[in-house]
């Protein structure tokens, strides 16, 4: 027992440190790999229009990873630096709040990452919480960016970021979605939940079937359930931006048929080289 403690506990401390401090970015460097100089050259009337261009992007998944924003890093696609030297205006930040195995399963196999990124312990079963962790980093990193990055939340703070943009401060605006309605626990209630914590965009479906419908991915293709279209309704009144990236076609046929609110796809692919039905 004394041998136990003395030598073998320590040694497993040490392997389990090791193991929290490299593996969750052994696993972001694999999914989130970076491939250096991209094999082309951008002409000078091309970057005089980027330049000129007020861009936008509608999804990363940025904060799902633990590496800091404010940093240019050697992984991942999205950072503050990048943004900047990419003119991006816009960002929007979705939060991931569950991950199977395998699309189209419903498993969680997001609570060992979770753990492995020593993130607060009631983000480990809990989806709700995982949005609101994810938007408070954001925060987190609005706060500590000397201004160059800030939250937006509403039209008034969209005009003013763009109003200081056109006049040379150098500043990015960070949007807060959810990719995938589950993130509500099914309560309702947990819509305005998500709101207070600062997301403005509500994707419906993710890699799997949920409560709210059928995933692009999943094994139903049915529409809407009806809490789904209670959350639909809800989205609408609160004037939230609602996603139908990953939603089954027939969740887009049901909510175009029940709304008349502007849609966002938030990100997809083209069905001759990805035939999902």
């Amino acid at each position: 027992m004394q041998l136990f403690l003395k030598i073998i506990l320590p040694a497993v401390g040490i392997a389990l440190a090791g193991i929290l401090s490299i593996g969750p970015g052994l696993i972001d460097g694999h999914r989130n790999a970076v491939s250096g100089e991209p094999p082309f050259v951008v002409s000078q009337q091309a970057q005089a229009l980027h330049d000129d261009l007020i861009i936008g992007d509608w999804h990363a998944d940025t904060l799902l990873w633990q590496r800091s924003l404010l940093r240019r890093a050697n992984r991942g696609h999205v950072d503050l630096p990048r943004l900047i030297n990419g003119n991006v205006a816009l960002q929007m930040f979705t939060a991931v709040t569950q991950s199977t195995a395998r699309h189209g399963t419903h498993s969680d196999t997001f609570s060992p990452l979770a753990v492995a990124q020593l993130w607060p312990p009631r983000t480990w079963d809990s989806p709700l919480e995982r949005a609101r962790y994810q938007a408070k980093r954001l925060h987190s990193y609005a706060a500590a960016s000397n201004g160059q990055l800030r939250v937006v939340q509403s039209r008034a703070d969209l005009d003013a970021l763009l109003a200081d943009r056109a006049a040379g401060q150098v500043v990015v605006g960070g949007l807060l979605g959810v990719e995938g309605g589950h993130a509500l626990e099914g309560e309702i209630g947990n819509l305005e939940e998500l709101r207070n914590a600062g997301h403005r965009m509500i994707g419906l479906q993710h890699f799997f079937d949920n409560g709210l419908g059928g995933s692009l991915h999943g094994q139903t293709g049915q529409g809407l359930t009806v809490f789904g279209r209670l959350v639909v309704a809800e989205t609408e009144r609160q004037g939230l931006i609602l996603d139908l990236a990953h939603a089954a076609p027939q969740v887009v046929r049901d909510v175009i048929a029940m709304t008349d609110m502007p849609l966002v796809v938030s990100h997809t692919g083209i069905f001759s080289h990805c035939p999902v039905k």
